[in-house]
């Protein structure tokens, strides 16, 4: 693939999973590498073909506008995204509904970041209204995970009943409705704790936390790590530059 030998064994790993999709660009839009899964629901014969196109030449200009933002903003922030639900074609050449994760890595050809993406296909066509259902309550979780949000409202922004709702986003996800609520919390803590220097108390606040002391419990249950040391552990890394309180967090260094 035209790639360093040390990139061959991260992608072996995907190789065999023809439900998985996995690609490496770099910041332009190019592609690096993918795994024969991912050549497949691109139409090309193998991943070769893959490498230095984009994902407009590969998916088509409406589709690659959505997979485009997603990069300009992990490319902006540094922050990987993490259970997004969204339609990508299908080797049939038909739209699916897929659950993607997307982080930076270090590029293995220059010094600035790769985009590393992977895709689960969940076999379901882009009309299966229940997907529709759990891709709004996802995107209401995310712009409300601040606020106090029951699954009675979860299941009304679905469309669905909430055993239903609680059944299919625990089949797509691996979560209940309030595991992912609390884990948009804590990657949203992460976020600012390791590109902020806004105070504990005042990032738990912000994150929808009862308090500090609530946040501390959830992150080392979940994570294994206390805030602070999150913190110190972001600063260390040196991978997102601080912002003061309030501000913006800056592009990764790069």
């Amino acid at each position: 693939m035209g790639l360093p030998g040390a990139t061959d064994p991260l992608i072996s790993l995907f190789e065999g999973l023809p439900h998985v999709m996995f690609s490496l660009k770099d910041e332009r839009g190019h592609y690096l590498a993918a795994n024969q899964a991912f050549a497949d629901r691109a139409g090309c014969r193998s991943p070769g073909e893959v490498v230095g196109r984009t994902a407009g030449d590969l998916f088509g200009p409406q589709l690659a506008l959505s997979y485009e933002a997603q990069d300009a903003v992990l490319l902006a922030t540094g922050r990987p995204v993490r259970r997004h639900l969204e339609i990508i074609t299908r080797p049939d050449g038909s739209l699916g509904w897929y659950v993607t994760n997307k982080t930076l890595v270090p590029s293995p050809l220059t010094d600035a970041p790769a985009i590393a993406a992977v895709s689960v296909d969940e076999h379901a066509p882009v009309d299966d209204e229940a997907m529709e259902g759990l891709q709004r309550a996802l995107g209401y979780v995310r712009a409300h995970g601040a606020a106090p949000i029951t699954l009675a409202k979860l299941a009304a922004v679905a469309g669905a009943s909430p055993a239903a709702l609680e059944r299919r986003m625990r089949r797509v996800l691996g979560l209940s409705p309030r595991q992912l609520l609390l884990r948009v919390r804590l990657e949203e803590a992460v976020h600012r704790l390791v590109s902020t220097d806004a105070p504990l108390a005042s990032v738990a606040a912000a994150c929808g936390f009862f308090d500090q002391a609530a946040m501390t419990r959830h992150m080392r249950e979940v994570l294994g790590v206390t805030p602070g040391a999150m913190r110190r552990a972001g600063a260390l890394a040196g991978s997102v530059r601080r912002a003061p309180v309030g501000g913006t967090p800056s592009a990764p260094q790069r």
